[in-house]
C-alpha cells in the first residue's frame, strides 16, 4: 500500500487556540505536518516552533504563505482579523481552516465565502462541539427520527469561573461573537433544515456591574424561534465557579436527547465530606478529542478537495446573523425578524 502523504499545514496565530491547534497538527495527527507558523507578536512564533519542532517562524503572514509545499493553513489569530487573512490565504490558492468567528459582519463573511469559492479551496470553520461524540451521536438520533420533530433546543456556554480577566480588554459584544457562536451554530446543526425567524436576547453584566456602562455583558439568554415550529434558547455566562459547562438538549415530539457533562467522568467520589465530581476547567480538556477530529476531517479535505460533513463558511454565516440579530435584540430590547 503507498504511503499517504502528509498535508503541509502553516499556523497563524501562536496564542493559546492556536498554540494547542499546533501541538494537535504537530503531536496528534499522523498524517499532517506542521511546517511553519506566524504571530506578529515579538518572538511568538519562534518560541512555539521550537517547542514543536518546527524549522519556519515568521511574523508577517504573507511569508508563511509563500513557504515552500504549503498546503493549508490553520486561521487562529484575534477574531478581527479573521476575514481578511482568510481571504489572504485563499488568494494564495491554500486550504483553510478558520477559528470561529469567521467574520464579524455579514458583509466579511460574504467576501470570505466567496474568496473561497473563487481560489477552489476547502474552508471549514472551528465548531468543535459538532465533533464532540455526544453531540454528534445526539444528531444521529436526530437524523433517525428517534425524537420525532424538535420542538424545544437547548445549548449553554458558561465559562469556568472565577472570573478574573480585566473587561477593558474584551472587545464589546464577546458573549455573543464569540461565546454564543457555538450556541447558535450547535442549535442550528442540531436542528437540521429549520431557519430561524425571530431572535429576542437579553444581556447583563452581572459578575462584573460596574463596567457595564463601557459596554461589557457577561450573562446571555437568547431565545430563537424556526420556521419549523420549534424554539430554541442559548444561555452563556463567563464564570461557572463550578467548572466549564457545555451541555446541549433537544426535545422532540417523540422523545429527547441531551448531550454534555460538566463531570470528567463517571467516577463519583464518596467521602465524610459527602458526594463529589471532578469537573472539567478548561476548553482544551473539555474538547480535545473534538478539536482533533476537527482538524483530522480538514487534513482530509485538503487531501481529497472537499468538505465532508463539516462546518462550512455558510454554516459561520448563518451563526453569524444570529449574533448580529442578538445585539441588535439587545441594543432595541425587543425582538428581531430575520428575513
Amino acid at each position: 500500500m503507498p504511503k499517504i502523504r502528509s498535508v503541509n499545514v502553516g499556523l497563524i496565530g501562536a496564542g493559546r487556540i492556536g498554540s494547542f491547534h499546533g501541538q494537535s497538527i504537530a503531536r496528534r495527527l499522523v498524517d499532517a505536518e506542521l511546517v511553519a507558523i506566524a504571530d506578529p507578536a515579538p518572538g511568538a512564533a519562534a518560541k512555539l516552533a521550537e517547542t514543536l519542532g518546527v524549522d519556519a517562524a515568521y511574523a508577517e503572514v504573507s511569508e508563511l504563505l509563500a513557504h515552500p509545499g504549503l498546503d493549508a493553513v490553520v486561521i487562529a489569530t484575534p477574531a478581527r482579523f479573521h476575514t481578511n487573512v482568510l481571504v489572504q490565504a485563499a488568494e494564495a490558492g491554500k486550504a483553510i481552516f478558520c477559528e470561529k468567528p469567521m467574520a464579524l459582519t455579514l458583509e466579511d463573511a460574504d467576501r470570505a465565502i466567496a474568496a473561497a469559492r473563487s481560489a477552489g479551496v476547502p474552508l471549514q470553520v472551528g465548531f468543535n462541539r459538532r465533533w464532540d461524540q455526544a453531540f454528534a451521536e445526539g444528531r444521529v438520533a436526530i437524523d433517525a427520527g428517534k425524537i420525532g420533530a424538535p420542538q424545544l433546543i437547548r445549548s449553554l456556554t458558561r465559562d469556568p469561573g472565577p472570573f478574573g480577566a480585566d473587561p477593558d480588554r474584551i472587545p464589546q459584544w464577546t458573549i455573543f461573537y464569540e461565546t454564543l457562536i457555538h450556541d447558535f451554530d450547535t442549535l442550528l446543526w442540531l436542528n437540521p433544515g429549520a431557519k430561524p425567524v425571530e431572535v429576542f436576547a437579553m444581556a447583563d453584566a452581572l459578575l462584573r456591574p460596574d463596567a457595564k456602562e463601557k459596554g461589557f455583558l457577561d450573562t446571555a439568554v437568547v431565545n430563537i424561534r424556526f420556521d419549523n415550529g420549534s424554539v430554541a434558547v442559548a444561555e452563556a455566562n463567563f464564570s461557572a465557579l463550578y467548572g466549564y459547562d457545555i451541555r446541549g438538549e433537544v426535545f422532540g415530539s417523540g422523545g429527547m436527547v441531551t448531550m454534555g457533562d460538566v463531570r470528567r467522568s463517571s467516577m463519583t467520589l464518596f467521602d465524610n465530606n459527602g458526594v463529589s465530581n471532578e469537573t472539567w476547567r478548561r476548553d482544551t480538556d473539555h474538547f480535545v478529542q473534538g478539536y482533533t477530529a476537527q482538524l483530522a476531517a480538514f487534513v482530509d479535505a485538503v487531501r481529497n478537495g472537499e468538505l465532508k460533513d463539516a462546518p462550512t463558511g455558510v454554516d459561520a454565516r448563518n451563526a453569524l446573523m444570529i449574533a448580529l440579530a442578538s445585539i441588535e435584540s439587545v441594543s432595541k430590547k425587543q425582538p428581531v425578524l430575520l428575513s
